[in-house]
């Protein structure tokens, strides 16, 4: 992997198992595992602070999802259960207690006599915005440690290593952060932004 003076225990663990597994290339799996060791850490970092600003990560999906859309940040039950991959009635059940919480308030849809819109009330804007800004302090705090030019150059390998997923991100119109989270339920913030 190249002379560097920065050795940590994973490139120790890595030295392990190319000795073990001979055809181990341990520059790709470091990558691979740094990237998923960083995506752990990082998803704690959000944990934190959604305890820290009282929301939980269904309520932060679903507000950053009717945030996504734009003012006036309205959309109907229907097509929040489907841009959010939820079943109709799992998304009652949220919207109950979200609107419970006065997080969100429901409205006749003028175009649906039985359907229903939904918007983020002023607290649940209030709630959302404050979990962005705090997560945003942690990601910038975290991400200093890199200088201006290293930044801009890993985000431009990330979004290159990306395309060795045809069509699952880099697709035009995709919402890579609107998959369901792989562990524990949790679903990415949709199209919101985690904090960065």
């Amino acid at each position: 992997m190249g002379e560097n003076k920065e050795i940590d225990h994973l490139d120790e663990m890595l030295v392990i198992w190319a000795r073990e597994i001979p055809d181990l290339d341990p520059l790709t799996e470091g990558i691979v595992e740094r990237i998923q060791i960083l995506a752990k850490a990082f998803d704690r970092s959000l944990d934190e602070t959604l305890v820290e600003t009282d929301l939980d990560r269904r309520a932060y999906h679903l507000l950053g999802h009717l945030r996504s859309q734009g003012s006036p940040y309205r959309m109907s039950a229907g097509r929040l259960a489907v841009g959010m991959r939820l079943s109709s009635g799992t998304m009652t059940n949220r919207l109950d207690r979200l609107e419970a919480a006065g997080l969100i308030r429901r409205l006749p849809d003028p175009d649906d006599r039985r359907g229903t819109l939904v918007e983020p009330t002023e607290a649940g804007h209030a709630a959302w915005d404050r979990a962005v800004e705090t997560q945003a302090k942690r990601e910038a705090t975290i991400a200093s440690v890199l200088a201006e030019p290293e930044r801009q150059e890993l985000y431009r390998l990330l979004r290159h290593l990306m395309r060795a997923f045809p069509g699952k991100f880099h697709s035009h119109g995709s919402q890579p952060r609107d998959e369901p989270h792989k562990d524990q339920g949790h679903e990415h913030p949709d199209s919101e932004p985690s904090g960065g």
